[in-house]
């Protein structure tokens, strides 16, 4: 059903209601772990604004309306990575995903544009339902799988996700349980262009798969808690996107 810049699907209404779910279970946490806490209301404000994004994000039928919704929710979770900017390490983690978020944010934005200046539109589905000259094609989805891959925290672009440990536990679980899977639902959304192209898609299995066991082998050998999360995160969101290359977007 679309409404002009939105549309909503199955694919979007079961995105909003896990955010709806994931945004309430960390907000109840937060009001104990963040209890005393001086900045425990600026925490909320951003973690409220982070969800309006994500919704938006879902449920975006526009290019330019998804693409801002994608970059604010980033610049969001780095502000909620950087809390407590009396934390070196948290100030330095938060630079570091800014640097990947940025680097994945461009190719995207690349790739979008490359689909949009060929065809000359930008709503979403008109986007996934066109055609495109072969070269173009496989330039843009390249481009726009590498945003899927920072934002899933996957090799050679994990360092970002490992390094997040030094986060507050309520930004480690909405990034954790959350904003890394929105590499996943890009893919999925865009994934009747990326199943007329089975190289890229056996490409992004072989890469993704590489994280999978990267990521678990690395979880058995941390002693931290949030290291090992970090790293399970890593190796999940690895057989997430293997799924994806394998075709099996639903």
């Amino acid at each position: 059903m679309g409404l002009g810049i939105f549309y909503f699907d199955a694919l979007s209404s079961v995105m909003a209601v896990l955010i709806g779910f994931i945004g309430l279970c960390v907000a109840a946490f937060s009001l104990r772990y963040l209890k005393g806490d001086h900045a425990q209301g600026r925490f909320f404000t951003t973690l409220g604004f982070m969800i309006l994004t994500l919704f938006a994000l879902v449920s975006a039928d526009h290019i330019v309306l998804y693409m801002s919704a994608w970059a604010v929710s980033n610049l969001l979770l780095v502000r909620l990575m950087v809390h407590k900017k009396s934390w070196r390490a948290a100030r330095e983690s938060g630079r570091l995903a800014l640097k990947h978020f940025a680097l994945g944010f461009t190719a995207m934005v690349v790739g979008f544009a490359l689909l949009c200046g060929q065809i000359s539109e930008t709503s979403i589905q008109t986007l996934i339902s066109s055609q495109y000259d072969s070269v173009i094609l496989i330039t843009a989805l390249s481009l726009i799988a590498v945003g899927a891959m920072v934002q899933c925290g996957l090799w050679p672009f994990h360092r970002w996700l490992v390094s997040s440990l030094n986060s507050p536990t309520p930004t480690s679980a909405i990034m954790h349980a959350g904003l890394v899977n929105g590499g996943g639902y890009l893919l999925a959304r865009f994934a009747p262009l990326y199943a007329q192209l089975p190289d890229l898609l056996l490409v992004l299995f072989v890469i993704s798969m590489i994280s999978a066991l990267v990521g678990t082998l690395w979880k058995l050998m941390q002693s931290d808690v949030k290291r090992m999360l970090a790293c399970s995160t890593m190796g999940q969101m690895g057989f997430m996107i293997a799924q994806c290359g394998l075709g099996l977007f639903p």
